[in-house]
């Protein structure tokens, strides 16, 4: 049994996303949460004035689920199917439950004006993507099933003014990738191909543009009309895989396979901030920036606070 399979052990069945990419990419994946000793205290930091808080831990997380900060709280979506909003004291409830409601596991998520945004894979394979209001209400925004695929899933969601930036792979196996635009009614249309680069996981704004993680290891930005650029090649410079992506002050935060939370600046110069798998939190996933902080969840179930004084 495979690391991605035992994260599953005694949990419900996979989606076609996770099931798919776990399959397709087990070096993406960690050991489970049984297997990770307790934290460090101490010593766990490439930057030594950084320090980790875990708001929130014992979630049902997986690679690759996000995380967004919003004035209420944290908004996290879980294996399980909720969507939960945890408060900076570590409060934790559900505002809704995605699975039950039939509409699967969420993964990506953004906020738009005490809303979340979230992306949604089922097990059929479906994948939406859909509002959650702060009293639990949902609705669907758009449809991607017949995009996606059997094998393919979205990945990212970022908000742009009304509309919404979607990363999506139409086939996980083939690493084959697109940028999608969704207009508050639904419409989807393609921004760019993003093949060349993998499957593209987490998306952010960035003056005008938009940056991509992408599973070959680049942080690749991409204009309004579909022009790339690479901004750096974390990979090939020893950082390993991008996931999730944040965005301030001109500056990137990115969550890596190899457990890092690194830095980049808009000339893609990079900054590792932290292990979090030397220090036995496990492999970050989601991040988000709340003022000074960075908020990051990580596949062994914590969401933490981190500041070092780069984030300011």
């Amino acid at each position: 049994m495979n690391s991605s399979e035992m994260i599953h052990k005694s949990q419900k069945p996979e989606t076609a996303q996770s099931k798919a990419f776990s399959k397709s990419f087990p070096e993406y994946f960690s050991q489970p949460f049984s297997k990770l000793a307790r934290p460090v205290v101490g010593g766990t930091a490439i930057n030594k004035a950084v320090t980790i808080a875990p708001i929130a831990q014992g979630l049902n997380l997986y690679t690759l689920q996000g995380v967004a900060v919003s004035r209420d709280g944290f908004g996290v979506p879980t294996l399980d199917g909720q969507l939960l909003l945890i408060g900076a004291d570590g409060a934790t409830r559900s505002l809704v439950d995605l699975a039950r409601a039939d509409l699967g596991i969420p993964f990506a998520i953004a906020e738009q004006n005490g809303d979340w945004i979230v992306t949604v894979s089922a097990y059929s394979p479906l994948h939406y993507l859909v509002r959650v209001k702060r009293d639990g209400t949902y609705a669907k925004i758009a449809d991607f099933s017949k995009i996606s695929g059997d094998f393919g899933a979205p990945f990212g969601v970022v908000v742009n003014g009304s509309e919404y930036i979607v990363t999506l792979s139409t086939d996980t196996v083939e690493s084959t990738g697109l940028l999608l635009r969704v207009s508050a009614e639904g419409t989807i249309a393609p921004i760019a191909t993003l093949t060349e680069f993998g499957n593209p996981f987490g998306v952010v704004m960035s003056g005008g543009d938009f940056v991509v993680a992408q599973s070959k290891g680049q942080l690749v930005r991409v204009s309004p009309i579909g022009k790339t650029s690479v901004i750096v090649d974390l990979k090939a410079a020893g950082f390993g895989i991008p996931f999730m992506i944040a965005a301030q002050n001109s500056n990137f935060y990115v969550t890596t396979n190899l457990g890092l939370v690194v830095k980049v600046d808009r000339l893609g110069k990079v900054q590792p901030i932290v292990d979090l798998l030397k220090a036995r939190y496990g492999i970050p996933s989601g991040i988000g920036c709340s003022d000074h902080d960075l908020i990051v969840t990580t596949n062994s179930g914590y969401l933490l606070k981190i500041r070092d004084g780069v984030t300011a």
